[in-house]
């Protein structure tokens, strides 16, 4: 119990210092925001190393990520949405660039978790898989057959 009680105000801390490390550097006019798509942090951090980047955990709504020299910050807005915190040496294009090449992993990681948890639905609803294809645009095509009550089909 103490050490909870030790810890939960480091946390805080932490927190406090990433938000308002963050922020001087908006109020200083030296970085600029994407908002991004994204909203589950496990997510956001696959999608980040599946692009080839190490993922730093600051707090649960603060992540930092390095290409080369560049640092890049993810933090989660009110609504829960996590925008990109770029330097303002780093070129707009190349920035709007690597955000759209994030958001295809994450919505990529997003349809993986929905197909599993669709296949797992399914079978105990009865359904049969019958077939499965892979379209060009990465989608998955799913048929499934309806099991009769009486095990025909």
């Amino acid at each position: 119990m103490s050490i909870e009680l030790v810890l939960i105000p480091v946390g805080i801390a932490v927190a406090q210092s990433v938000g308002s490390m963050i922020e001087k550097h908006k109020f200083k006019e030296k970085t600029y925001t994407i908002k991004t798509v994204m909203k589950r942090h496990h997510l956001l951090q696959r999608a980040i190393e599946q692009y080839g980047c190490k993922v730093n955990e600051l707090t649960l709504q603060n992540y930092e990520t390095e290409i080369g020299d560049i640092k890049i910050y993810f933090q989660q807005d009110e609504q829960g949405i996590f925008e990109a915190v770029f330097d303002e040496s780093v070129d707009a294009n190349d920035a709007i660039e690597f955000i759209e090449n994030l958001h295809t992993e994450y919505k990529y990681l997003i349809q993986q978790e929905t197909y599993k948890a669709l296949l797992i639905k399914a079978k105990d609803k009865g359904l049969i898989l019958e077939s499965e294809e892979i379209q060009k645009d990465r989608s998955i095509l799913l048929t499934f057959n309806v099991a009769n009550v009486g095990g025909e089909r």
